[in-house]
């Protein structure tokens, strides 16, 4: 070819071209949040004569979306680019508080609706934060939960519970911290289930 311009004009764009089709896009991770059956516990406490229902949890927009969310200074947020909650923690979340009260039977039925009655009580929840939190070289997952325990007649609460927690990770793994995102949450429902539990033993 008489002219190396118009040469490696051709040659260089099939080469790049190349070499983008040959680099593999990087595949997401999906991460969920879910009852844990096996901590079901083998002694059930007295059922309340009461029906119950779970209401769709209120969580901050910021954490309310697929992406999982870490926090790197006060006001400062940012989201995993190739890391995701497989469920929106809205759905994930009011399913799992649903699971967890109708395997405990702490109430006579329990449902995140009801066509035919009224149900007696409602469970509202609201979730503030739910994130890594990094802290120097520390990564850390955070829960900020308040439960409610409502009389539907009249909207009357009866028992709140409130935990902003954190949790250590070991290392920066975020299936360590939907992990210790899952136990918190158990374990606050568990607390919140006690406190349900001593007000009606007391009336």
């Amino acid at each position: 070819m008489k002219n190396p311009i118009l040469l490696l004009s051709i040659i260089i764009p099939m080469f790049l071209l190349g070499a983008c089709r040959s680099s593999k896009p990087v595949a997401p991770t999906f991460y969920v949040l879910e009852f844990p059956m096996e901590r079901i516990p083998d002694e059930k406490p007295l059922t309340l004569p009461y029906s119950l229902e779970i209401t769709e949890i209120d969580l901050h927009p910021a954490f309310a979306t697929h992406q999982i969310a870490i926090r790197e200074g006060q006001h400062e947020i940012r989201y995993f680019s190739h890391h995701e909650w497989a469920v929106r923690p809205v759905q994930s979340l009011t399913r799992y508080i649903n699971d967890y009260f109708k395997n405990v039977q702490v109430f006579r039925s329990t449902d995140t609706r009801y066509w035919n009655i009224q149900p007696d009580y409602k469970i509202l929840t609201s979730v503030n934060h739910l994130e890594v939190l990094k802290d120097g070289n520390d990564y850390l997952a955070h829960l900020h939960v308040d439960f409610r325990l409502v009389m539907t007649e009249g909207t009357v609460t009866v028992v709140t519970h409130s935990a902003d927690n954190t949790r250590l990770l070991e290392k920066r793994n975020l299936n360590l911290f939907a992990g210790a995102i899952n136990d918190m949450f158990f374990e606050e429902l568990q607390f919140f289930t006690r406190k349900i539990l001593y007000e009606f033993s007391a009336e």
